[in-house]
């Protein structure tokens, strides 16, 4: 009986259950052929030809492998992968800035912001990835999509925790916020802006709409892709001003970042007590340690006055305006 070779469909050769591995079933005589089968040179040929192009597509797909558009501090994702495959976009949400409120695969939210035709666009996302601190709002990661750059932040904390409002927000609230209020709040604002002194470098727009505050009543200082070197080895004056005026937006709740600095209400605000006179050194203060040392800051906070500002925060969520539109 006379045996047949004939191609696979991936160019392979393939015998019947009898033969040896040489095509051959033990004698001598060569397998028949047809007039269809080609010459075994020429079947050699095809099969080298065959096994090529997949050899170089793999190393195509293995070479692809390390490059990404993403810059992310922790974890880098591939270029062929779209960022809208892994976040889900829900709603748009303005807090300092108009945000993309979306979902992690996790489910945990976070803020995707877009930054459209904006000057120095490598420098900015250098210094989000440069600033590490608990006091400012946490950079995740930046991706290009579509000839736009992205940045991701931090929405959901630990434990359900969010940042819902900004302070912008927080100073328009019916109530006014009590002296320890104001003392849990400026504590750790003073806190992220002495850790950018550190660093050598200040903020520029200290504000309250550039202040996120959390449902906890933690507080994360936003707008840090602006920031820029300090001129001098001393604390940023502007900065020290900036404090000074969000301190008079949530006492008056009125916001002026500019001109004399004062309560406005002296009624409400004496001018003898320590908010007041918080705001008064802060006109003056050349260092960020002297308003560490006013009465207002070194007065004893308790848990009741966290818990006061988490109420604050929750009302706002449901009684502040903030722009808002669902994505389709």
């Amino acid at each position: 009986m006379s045996l047949k070779r004939s191609n696979t469909r991936f160019g392979f050769l393939r015998a019947t259950p009898d033969s040896d591995e040489n095509g051959s079933n033990g004698t001598a005589s060569p397998p028949a052929s047809s007039d269809n089968d080609p010459p075994p040179n020429k079947l050699r040929k095809r099969i080298r030809e065959d096994e090529a192009p997949q050899e170089s597509r793999r190393r195509s797909r293995e070479s692809g492998r390390g490059r990404s558009r993403f810059r992310a501090p922790e974890a880098i994702q591939s270029e062929d992968l779209s960022p809208w495959e892994r976040l889900q976009m829900r709603f748009n949400l303005t807090l300092n800035k108009s945000v993309i409120i979306a979902t992690q695969k996790d489910g945990l939210f976070v803020a995707v912001r877009k930054f459209s035709n904006e000057p120095d666009i490598e420098k900015k996302l250098d210094m989000l990835s440069r600033i590490r601190n608990e006091n400012f709002l946490r950079f995740l990661e930046s991706f290009s999509f579509e000839g736009s750059q992205y940045a991701v932040f931090e929405h959901e904390l630990a434990g359900g925790e969010k940042l819902p409002i900004c302070l912008s927000h927080y100073a328009t609230l019916v109530t006014y916020p009590t002296e320890s209020q104001l003392a849990v709040i400026l504590r750790q604002i003073l806190s992220g802006l002495e850790y950018l002194a550190s660093q050598g470098l200040e903020h520029g727009e200290v504000t309250c709409k550039n202040i996120l505050i959390s449902t906890e009543g933690s507080i994360k200082i936003a707008g840090q892709e602006c920031c820029r070197r300090l001129v001098s080895n001393r604390d940023s004056i502007k900065d020290i001003r900036g404090v000074g005026y969000v301190t008079m937006e949530l006492m008056s709740k009125v916001a002026v970042y500019t001109g004399p600095m004062n309560t406005r209400d002296p009624i409400l605000w004496p001018l003898d007590n320590d908010a007041s006179k918080f705001v008064q050194s802060a006109e003056s203060a050349h260092s960020i340690d002297e308003l560490r040392q006013q009465p207002l800051l070194t007065r004893k906070t308790t848990k009741a006055d966290r818990d006061d500002i988490k109420a604050d925060v929750y009302m706002a969520e449901f009684s502040v305006f903030r722009g808002h539109k669902i994505c389709k």
